[in-house]
């Protein structure tokens, strides 16, 4: 499913997201604007509670705003979770002290440059060319690119434009054409990158589960693990949570073990002090799969 993941994950995206890694859709109460319709309220929730996006004011997000090439650096930079604080100076000399760290750390990535050596011109408006990529640098998704039906996909942004397309980040504005050049608005790259986030971010979902024993739990994935994920890897990304008996509930600790041959079962390993032996109860792994135990009694004596 995913190429990326190791690439992204280590720019910090997996902490800003951990979050929205739980909770995948958010209601219209999580952003307080007042301009958002339907058509980008899924996005710009996300965006907003995992404080990547800002509104222009506090009650307005400024849908259909044109976006400006610092105000997508800021945004760009709190998705993949650079360090804007730290970020060595990338020589532009126009950056004003809100968009200065989220350039540099771009800049030092790879992923913006100026429109001279000296000048970024935070101020001047993103194409929706720029906009691809930016978002295609950021997210590494060159390896997606595939032809595509866009006459204007022309010139220096064509190769990300096809990443954007072979990816199904985007069908662009009509059938035949991106609109390369044409000034992106706020909720349209709120949209674009809500896409692109949950396209880069592989998240394991488990159809079932059984316990094993006291210390061994498998779970069955809905979908094969990407080749270059570990068991150990995968067991990161499940929350599992133990409820007992005696009215106690405790987040359980545990490794991955091993992983099916056809990537679809992960068994993990609890570790001594997560054990469920002689304990009885309930676990539910990522708030669903409830599962009953009860190793209160030897294994052999259970029915």
């Amino acid at each position: 499913m995913l190429k990326s993941f190791k690439k992204v994950f280590t720019t910090g995206l997996a902490a800003v997201l951990t979050l929205a890694i739980i909770v995948p859709t958010v209601s219209a109460a999580e952003h307080p604007f007042t301009d958002v319709n339907s058509n980008y309220e899924e996005a710009v929730s996300f965006l907003y509670i995992n404080e990547i996006i800002k509104g222009k004011t506090t009650t307005s997000f400024g849908t259909d705003s044109n976006l400006t090439r610092g105000d997508a650096a800021v945004i760009l930079a709190n998705a993949l979770g650079l360090d804007a604080e730290n970020a060595p100076s990338a020589g532009f000399k126009d950056l004003n002290p809100r968009v200065k760290g989220a350039v540099n750390a771009l800049a030092a990535e790879g992923i913006v440059a100026g429109v001279t050596k000296e000048e970024y011109r935070p101020d001047e408006l993103l194409s929706r060319g720029a906009m691809a990529k930016i978002l295609t640098l950021g997210f590494y998704l060159e390896d997606y690119a595939v032809e595509s039906p866009f006459t204007d996909a022309v010139g220096v942004f064509a190769p990300y434009i096809e990443s954007l397309y072979g990816t199904g980040i985007t069908n662009g504005k009509t059938e035949t054409t991106f609109g390369t050049y044409d000034n992106i608005k706020r909720g349209e790259f709120a949209n674009l990158l809500y896409n692109t986030i949950w396209f880069s971010i592989y998240v394991p979902i488990a159809d079932s589960a059984t316990i094993v024993n006291p210390t061994t739990l498998e779970i069955n994935m809905s979908e094969p693990a990407p080749e270059e994920l570990t068991a150990e890897d995968l067991a990161g990304m499940f929350l599992i949570d133990g409820y007992f008996a005696d009215g106690s509930v405790k987040e359980l600790e545990f490794t991955g073990k091993s992983l099916s041959e056809d990537r679809l079962t992960l068994t993990v390993e609890f570790t001594a002090e997560s054990s469920l032996d002689g304990k009885k109860g309930k676990i539910e792994i990522d708030g669903m799969n409830e599962l009953l135990f009860d190793f209160t009694t030897p294994v052999e004596q259970q029915q």
